[in-house]
């Protein structure tokens, strides 16, 4: 018995050394945006941070990145950049947009998730799922301005109340201050009338902001 109980201390040991042995890869790789030479690391399979020739940092390193890309958020003929983050919340990211002007990329403030523009506008909508399996959400009608993000209107989508079927709403507000705060009730919508199944549900989001948007300007 007494020799069992040495012989897995001892594998005990060596899993211990091994893993601390085990040596952490870093690769380093130049990519090419907006005519730009970059350099992109990456700490084993996750992305880490950018850099430019020079030795400036464009995203900082942080422990909780996980992949890059390079979408042109804006829509300005210029590709930003988009971080997506370690997270219980698939689409968390910090967004980027390129300034064409000083050529350099600028992270939007107040902004952690991957937003869209609404066509046809200048304002951008996001999606955040809210629990019970998605069937409760949210969504976010927002401007930039001096790179921060600011939302004007809010919608609410609240499917979970499988019983009570005058539960099952979706509530759309004003945004009265650049905090989100200061919600005014607008309208109210039967939840299942305008989003029969799940799947409808990013449509739904994506063409109400696009026909209502001019409703929520100041």
């Amino acid at each position: 018995m007494k020799m069992l109980i040495f012989i897995a201390f001892l594998l005990s040991c060596l899993t211990c050394l091994s893993q601390q042995n085990k040596a952490i890869t870093y690769k380093r790789d130049t990519i090419i945006i907006n005519h730009q030479k970059l350099i992109r690391i990456n700490k084993e399979a996750k992305f880490e941070s950018m850099l430019t020739f020079a030795g400036d940092t464009i995203v900082k390193l942080h422990n909780y990145y996980a992949t890059i890309e390079f979408p042109d958020i804006n829509e300005d003929g210029y590709k930003d950049i988009r971080v997506h983050i370690v997270s219980n919340t698939p689409n968390e990211c910090d967004n980027y947009l390129f300034d064409k002007r000083t050529k350099k990329f600028i992270l939007v403030e107040n902004c952690n998730l991957d937003i869209r523009l609404v066509k046809g506008s200048p304002y951008y909508y996001s999606y955040n799922r809210a629990g019970c399996a998605d069937r409760n959400w949210e969504s976010d009608l927002s401007k930039i301005e001096n790179y921060k993000l600011i939302p004007i209107g809010y919608m609410h989508g609240q499917g979970c109340d499988f019983d009570l079927k005058e539960n099952q709403k979706i509530e759309i507000y004003k945004v009265g201050n650049s905090k989100g705060e200061d919600k005014v009730l607008v309208k109210r919508l039967p939840l299942k009338k305008h989003i029969p199944r799940l799947e409808d549900m990013p449509m739904f989001i994506e063409n109400y902001w696009r026909h209502n948007w001019r409703f929520f300007l100041k």
